[in-house]
C-alpha cells in the first residue's frame, strides 16, 4: 500500500539511548508495550522519535550524573529500595511508542528520582514530537496530512494508493 522509507531499524539506533529505551533492552525487568512489541508506527516517523530520544537521553544522563555526585541521593535511594519505599522505576523510562488516530503516541513513566522540572522538559520534548507527527508522512517522512479515509493516518500524496469510486466497489461484475 505504501512506499517504505529507508531508515535504520529502531533496535539499532535505540542502542544509542540506553536509559530512555531500557525497557526495550531489558524486557524481563520492564514488562511494557515497547519491550514486547517495539515501536509501532511507520518508518517515516523514526527521525522524529530519534530526535526525541536524543533530547530525553541527554536529560536522563545529566540527572544520573547528578545523582552520582551526591552521595546523599544515592544513600536515600538505597535506603528507600531496601525498605520498600521507592517507587518503580527510579529514572524516567519510555513504555510505549505507537500511532493512535494519525498521531504519534509516546508514553513514559516519570520515575521516583525525577524532579518535576526534568519531567516537564521531557513532556515538552514529547509534545514537540507529537506535534511534528501531525504533518509528517508516517510512511516516508516527507510532508503529509491527516487522512481520515486511510485508517486515520498521516500520509503524503505519493504514499497513497488510488481509491476506486465507491459505486465501482459495490457493483457486481
Amino acid at each position: 500500500m505504501t512506499k517504505m522509507a529507508k531508515h535504520p531499524q529502531p533496535r539499532v539506533w535505540m542502542l544509542n539511548y540506553p536509559l530512555f529505551f531500557r525497557a526495550a533492552h531489558y524486557p524481563w525487568s520492564y514488562p511494557t508495550n515497547i519491550s514486547h512489541f517495539g515501536i509501532l508506527c511507520g518508518v517515516g516517523w523514526y527521525p522524529i522519535i530519534e530526535a526525541l530520544a536524543r533530547d530525553v537521553e541527554s536529560e536522563l544522563r545529566a540527572l544520573w550524573r547528578e545523582q552520582f555526585h551526591r552521595p546523599d541521593q544515592i544513600a536515600a535511594l538505597e535506603y528507600a529500595l531496601a525498605t520498600g519505599c521507592a517507587t518503580f522505576p527510579v529514572l524516567p523510562i519510555c513504555t510505549d511508542i505507537s500511532q493512535v488516530d494519525g498521531e504519534l503516541n509516546v508514553e513514559f513513566q516519570q520515575g521516583s528520582m525525577c524532579p518535576a522540572d526534568v519531567a516537564e522538559r521531557i513532556r515538552s520534548y514529547i509534545d514537540i514530537a507529537v506535534a511534528s507527527s501531525r504533518y509528517i508522512c508516517e510512511s516516508c517522512g516527507r510532508s503529509g496530512k491527516f487522512r481520515e479515509s486511510y485508517w486515520r493516518r498521516v500520509y503524503c500524496d505519493d504514499c497513497l494508493v488510488p481509491e476506486a469510486p465507491l459505486e465501482q466497489a459495490v457493483t457486481p461484475a
